[in-house]
């Protein structure tokens, strides 16, 4: 008589399928708009100490393109930035002027 065996089906569960980004994966500094560029992307140039003068392009985050955020030139903004790739970020908050935006940014670096 033959054997006859089940086949079964190897499963194999991804468990990096949806795990969320941590703050240590994000780089997070304070930039200015120096220009504007088609489909809502700017160009930046970061003020933070260790990135001084380093200019990236940036898109506008979901939230800010959802609550109708205006950005213009001269903008003081706050970037988030991939460690993997230093020249594309992403526009998280717009301050109102220079000093809350410099108050803003030193708060956070203490805490």
């Amino acid at each position: 008589m033959a054997r006859h065996f089940k086949l079964q089906k190897q499963v194999v569960h991804n468990k990096r399928k949806s795990a969320p980004k941590s703050d240590k994966e994000v780089i997070s500094a304070l930039g200015r708009v120096m220009e504007t560029l088609p489909n809502t992307e700017f160009l930046i140039e970061l003020l933070d100490k260790i990135y001084s003068g380093h200019r990236l392009k940036a898109r506008i985050s979901g939230k800010m393109r959802m609550h109708h955020i205006k950005i213009i030139l001269g903008d003081y903004v706050k970037v988030e930035l991939n460690p993997y790739d230093l020249n594309r970020g992403r526009l998280t908050f717009r301050f109102r002027n220079k000093e809350t935006a410099l108050r803003e940014t030193q708060s956070e670096k203490i805490n």
